[in-house]
């Protein structure tokens, strides 16, 4: 049996920064130009969803 993931953030590098952020089971994506931003918002919706923010590399 396969669970939904409710919630999550994820940081990933690569050309550009992207935030994913899973909430409810809905998948958003927001690009970054600048890393700084990227950790940023991250942060805060990882608090706002009381998660880790798990940080991966593009391999694309």
């Amino acid at each position: 049996m396969v669970t939904a993931k409710l919630h999550g953030v994820e940081l990933v590098r690569g050309q550009k920064w992207t935030v994913r952020v899973t909430a409810y089971g809905t998948t958003l994506i927001f690009p970054f130009e600048a890393e700084q931003y990227a950790r940023s918002y991250a942060d805060g919706q990882a608090f706002r969803l009381g998660v880790e923010v798990v940080e991966l590399k593009d391999c694309a």
